[in-house]
């Protein structure tokens, strides 16, 4: 699975991450799925949760 914006491979983490309201796969990147956070509120699956998805998620929030 591939990002939708960017074409980045997806990690199981981010392949899994769904609207709260619609429950369709969002299919967006931690780094692109920054950029609406704020708008579209996701649910995800944080026992897929990696480090390297913790760390690019904090790197994301601190250019904010």
């Amino acid at each position: 699975m591939r990002c939708s914006a960017c074409d980045k491979k997806l990690t199981d983490y981010e392949a899994t991450r769904r609207s709260a309201e619609s429950l369709e796969y969002l299919d967006l990147c931690n780094e692109c799925y920054s950029y609406i956070a704020e708008d579209v509120p996701a649910i995800d699956r944080p026992d897929l949760r990696t480090i390297a998805d913790e760390e690019e998620l904090r790197d994301d929030l601190e250019y904010d």
